[in-house]
């Protein structure tokens, strides 16, 4: 039996990204970041030369993935096609909120390649914290409150979803009722990456507007060039066609531009959803859900992209339309020349055939004439006497026959011409 060439990839797969077994009290400082002009191995490299900076090893060749436990912290890397995150974990807590944690070095964040596009900071209580509620309304500054009861109950969550402090991170306070260790990992996990994709979601939003107002300004642009498609002068359509096929060609370069985007949002935003519904929330009275706050903040956003999408997919089939129209008007044009030229080659070649046939009667004349006195020499020259007198007199007798004949055989030469063409 053979092992087949990636049945080690396989099953090195379904473990790629495992969960951390967590337990209060917890610090979690969670970035993630855009690659920018950066490829992933040079993120890699530099993620690397930061771990070895903490106390950590340096990371294997080609690794999307990579978790250190060191003595005081936890350092954790990912990998993904745009972006990369790196989540930091303290077993402690800290009342001041700072977005640091001891045992990095110096000037850390300056080591981080890419731009931040979001994260979040993340503390885990312990059971027998009280005042968890006037503790979470203290913390958000009577902000809009979010919260709910989070895997099944074993835990609480609340959070404001606004970005503050140094590097403009969302906070979330967990407070652990009975959650075990890798629950509690799931968990935070989750939350994490409900933020993260959250943000890529919505990177789909400001294109969306362009693509909006970019689409409006073709549409006017179509509505006047359609308005005059039944108002052009014959030899105008040139002009129009290119205008259209101007205006196709812009639809298309914003099509080009925006469809990977595009895609991408509604696939992190679908993840958002999915994440959401895992961590199977219990609504605490009086509070938001967060999968209620998502929906009621970030589906006008995914409405917005998908109308821009619509908006320019309809766009691209008027004008089309309108494309087509005016090739068949163009086309029709084309015919009716086409045909008024055919109609004066037929003027011209009947002409030719007029001629040809009174060409014909002299032709016939002339082969006669040539043909009897042919005959008529070679009787001469043969006889003499009074045969040769009678020979002349029946080929004489004979010029209607001849005249015939050789009106016949002009006939049938000219006919096989015909029938050929």
């Amino acid at each position: 039996m053979q092992f087949h060439s990636q049945r080690q990839m396989i099953a090195d797969e379904v473990h790629a990204r495992p969960f951390q077994q967590l337990s209060p009290p917890l610090k979690v400082l969670h970035f993630a970041l855009m690659l920018g002009d950066k490829s992933i191995a040079e993120v890699r490299d530099d993620i690397s030369e930061f771990f070895l900076q903490c106390g950590g090893e340096a990371m294997q060749p080609e690794a999307s993935f990579c978790y250190q436990q060191l003595e005081s912290l936890a350092l954790r890397w990912e990998a993904h096609t745009e972006f990369y995150t790196l989540t930091l974990y303290q077993n402690q807590l800290d009342r001041l909120w700072q977005q640091s944690i001891a045992g990095l070095p110096e000037n850390w964040s300056d080591q981080l390649p890419g731009e931040l596009i979001t994260g979040v900071q993340i503390q885990v209580v312990e059971p027998s914290a009280e005042g968890d509620e006037e503790m979470a309304r203290e913390l958000f500054r009577n902000h809009q409150l979010i919260g709910s009861r989070v895997m099944r109950g074993a835990a609480r969550v609340w959070t404001d979803f606004r970005a503050e402090g140094e590097f403009y991170l969302d906070r979330i306070l967990v407070k652990n009722i009975h959650m075990h260790g890798y629950q509690c990992g799931r968990l935070i996990q989750r939350l994490c990456e409900i933020d993260t994709y959250r943000a890529v979601a919505l990177l789909g939003l400001e294109p969306a507007r362009q693509t909006m107002r970019e689409v409006s300004r073709l549409d006017r642009e179509l509505a006047e060039i359609t308005l005059k498609l039944s108002e052009l002068d014959k030899g105008d359509e040139s002009e129009t066609l290119d205008a259209l096929m101007s205006l196709s060609a812009q639809a298309e370069e914003i099509s080009a531009d925006t469809v990977n985007r595009f895609s991408a949002s509604d696939a992190y935003y679908a993840l958002v959803r999915m994440r959401i519904s895992e961590l199977e929330e219990i609504r605490i009275e009086g509070l938001q859900t967060l999968e209620q706050f998502i929906e009621r903040r970030v589906d006008p956003a995914m409405r917005t992209w998908q109308a821009a999408a619509q908006r320019l997919e309809r766009l691209s089939q008027r004008i089309a339309r309108s494309s087509n129209l005016l090739r068949s008007r163009v086309d029709l044009s084309t015919e009716q020349k086409i045909h008024g030229l055919l109609s004066s080659m037929n003027k011209r070649t009947r002409r030719q055939l007029t001629l040809q046939a009174k060409l014909e009667t002299f032709s016939i004349i002339v082969v006669t004439y040539y043909v009897f006195d042919l005959v008529e020499r070679t009787f001469r020259h043969l006889t003499s006497g009074e045969p040769r007198d009678v020979a002349i007199h029946w080929l004489s007798y004979s010029l209607p026959v001849v005249v015939l004949l050789v009106w016949w055989y002009v006939r049938r030469i000219t006919k096989e011409f015909k029938s050929d063409d």
